[in-house]
């Protein structure tokens, strides 16, 4: 099994990561059809997480194999909006993205890419950290638990079928 190494995303990968922000939006899309096609938002989302990053303290790494980008994921310190909870517990580290191309799924990446975002956020005061993902995304609730997240909240909706605003 070769080596992955995690490293700061550079302006040079901006393509490479535009073009998973697609297939993880696309990817995202067939588990939900709320979900807009990937080729619409992937440019503003990488906007967001790089601009995000920068202002909250936040990381962009990205997960090389054989001198390849295989994986992605950024995260930045966040304050929910949330006034049932503590303050202490608002503040944390929120990671935004986690991607792994599909041929380079199997291999762990998605939990090496988790513990190097960790790291960071920990680093600039994080004691918490949060993930969000679809309920129907399994590998994502997969590698988030294997490197120790838990369900906070579960959200549930109902499609009502023949309504029309």
């Amino acid at each position: 099994m070769t080596q992955i190494v995690v490293r700061a995303a550079e302006d040079i990968d901006k393509n490479i990561i535009i073009e998973m922000l697609q297939s993880l939006q696309d990817y995202e899309r067939a588990l939900h059809p709320g979900r807009r096609p990937g080729a619409d938002v992937a440019e503003f989302r990488y906007k967001r997480i790089t601009d995000a990053a920068e202002s909250f303290d936040g990381a962009v790494l990205v997960a090389i194999e054989k001198s390849e980008i295989v994986g992605l994921t950024a995260g930045w310190m966040v304050i929910d909006e949330d006034q049932l909870q503590d303050m202490e517990h608002r503040e944390h580290g929120y990671i935004s993205v986690l991607f792994v191309s599909p041929e380079h799924r199997g291999k762990n990446i998605a939990q090496t890419l988790l513990v190097s975002i960790e790291k960071h956020l920990v680093s600039v005061g994080a004691s918490r950290l949060s993930i969000d993902t679809l309920a129907k995304n399994g590998p994502a609730i997969t590698a988030s638990r294997a490197v120790g997240f838990e369900p906070f909240e579960v959200k549930f909706e109902k499609f009502i079928k023949n309504y029309s605003p």
